[in-house]
This record gives structure tokens, sequence and C-alpha cells, in this order.
């Protein structure tokens, strides 16, 4: 672990941190508002060897109990690659593209982006997850990180809910630079530091190494890559298209976007939550997605969910 803090976007050492919780296992972490620049960060970033190991055998059974999906997380994340297949090709020009999916899970998004036409793959560090999506979908999912993929392999590149868990944010955009085909586009999804829809409880995670918002995400891409559709909700969907030729260096949040930023951290709350983030109405919204998840079939095949969503 790091022992100094350090800024993983702009360098600063100059911080504001915070002692919280784990939202999961209740353990304490320290976290640092980085006042130069606004982005939020665990303030001891673990070595890429220790990500290494902690992705390849520890995190699906930390956050999901199990090695591999169970019907219900099959049902979830079908659901949530439909709606990120239509906002891609809402989006951008789809058609006779390759696509990469990174952190490709059981492999639901690469299946049903293959079925709407894509060709798509993806890698996934956890050999029981990647050997899940390739027996119950036939779809290649190879168990590997983003250093083993080969340059101009990609069209289109995704990661939902993995760029906050890596360690260097300015060299994985260049990694990724590297993989995406020229012209070719960048989707990129993570949790919204500034969302009002957010439980108090359930912000700062120990594997959550950064919380983006809009402006640190686009400044994290913005050596080698142009937004092009931002989606600023609950979750943060960004569509960048890759640069014709890098920058010199990344373009920083504005003074004003790192007030903002630190302004709403201070907002959120209780009342916030419930009132205006529609927390209020959550109980019955979880009360119907556990009576559908009790009702599904448990001999279900996933490939057959899927295609019924």
């Amino acid at each position: 672990m790091s022992i100094s803090y350090k800024c993983q976007l702009c360098d600063s050492t100059d911080a504001d941190v915070t002692k919280t919780s784990d939202a999961k296992s209740n353990e304490k972490i320290n976290v640092a508002f980085c006042k130069k620049c606004g982005l939020v960060q665990l303030k001891n970033i673990p070595s890429d060897d220790e990500l290494k190991i902690y992705y390849s055998h520890n995190y699906r059974l930390d956050y999901k109990k199990t090695y591999h999906p169970t019907i219900k997380y099959v049902r979830r994340a079908g659901v949530h690659a439909k709606s990120r297949i239509t906002f891609l090709k809402e989006t951008i020009d789809t058609n006779n593209k390759t696509l990469l999916d990174i952190g490709a899970g059981g492999g639901e998004f690469v299946y049903l982006a293959s079925v709407n036409g894509f060709n798509a793959t993806g890698i996934e560090p956890n050999k029981g997850y990647s050997e899940y999506a390739k027996k119950e979908y036939s779809v290649e999912i190879k168990t590997m990180m983003l250093d083993d993929v080969k340059s101009a392999s990609a069209d289109i590149v995704t990661l939902f809910h993995v760029f906050e868990h890596m360690a260097n944010p300015k060299l994985v955009m260049s990694k990724i630079y590297n993989v995406i085909t020229d012209g070719g586009h960048l989707f990129i999804e993570v949790p919204n530091i500034l969302t009002k829809d957010t439980s108090p409880h359930n912000i700062y995670f120990k594997a959550h190494l950064f919380n983006y918002s809009r402006y640190t995400l686009i400044s994290a891409a913005s050596r080698y890559f142009d937004p092009i559709c931002v989606k600023d909700d609950r979750n943060l969907r960004i569509i960048f298209k890759k640069k014709q030729r890098p920058l010199n260096t990344e373009i920083f949040p504005s003074i004003d976007d790192v007030k903002h930023t630190k302004t709403r951290l201070r907002q959120k709350g209780w009342f916030e939550y419930l009132f205006s983030g529609g927390g209020i109405l959550r109980p019955f919204k979880r009360i119907q997605q556990i009576y559908i998840e009790k009702k599904l079939n448990k001999t279900l095949k996933p490939r057959r969910l899927l295609d019924e969503l």
C-alpha cells in the first residue's frame, strides 16, 4: 500500500481526507478529495500486483458471494446490458463494429451485443466468470488483463463499473487508446459521486479506488478521447471518441467544477437522498425486484433467460 497521498489524476498532494467505512464490509477506509482537480479516491491505492491477485481470486466472492453468476444476477446483468446496448446504438454508428468488453463478468453484455450485430468479445480476470461465459453463451471471454490485449484490436471498447477499480486511470486510458482503432469509441459507465440517488451508507467501497464525477472522468480521458455523449444519472455513462493524436497532458477540471463537487459532497445526506433522490421509494422498488427474482425458474438456462428479456 502507498504511504502518502498523491492524486492519481493531477499528481497533487493536497487533499481533504475523510475517515469512513466500506459500505459492504464496514472496514475502515480513508477517502481523499483532491483540492486541485476534485478527484475522489482512496488515500492509499493498492499496487497493481495486489489488484491482480484480488480481482483474479477474491473480488467476485467478496461482492457476489459466488465464483459464477446466479440466475438473479444473470437477469440483472441482462437488463443493464440491454439498456447499454440501446444507449450505444442511439449514439454512434455500430454497424459491423468489433467490440471489446473489459471486465466482462459472466458475459451477458458480450452475448447480447453479439445477437445485436456486434462482433463482440471480452476479457475478465476471474476464471470462474470467464469460463462460465464460454460455457453458457459460447462467447469469447478471455481470462486476462488489459495489459495483454493487442493494439488496434477493437472499434469499440466498453468498461461497465470497472474503471473505478483500476489503480492508474491515466495509464489505463493510454492502453485503451492503443487498443482502439482510429476513429473508434470508448464507452465507460461508473457510479456517479454527484448523484442524489445513493444512500449515505452506500457510497464508499474499498474496491472502488476512485469515485468519479463527470468532470474527473472526462478529465481522465481528455488526453486521448473527446466526450460525445454524457448521461449523468445515478450512474455516469459517457461515450468518447478517440482523438487523432493524444494531447501532451490531461485537461483538468475548472476551479468552478472543483467547487461544485465539494459543495455536492457536503450536501449528501439522508434528507437529500430520501426526497430529492427518490430514496423514499427505494423499498417499494426493492420489493418489486425481489418478487420478480423469486419467481425466476432456478433451472432456467441463462441464455434462454437473456433471450426472453
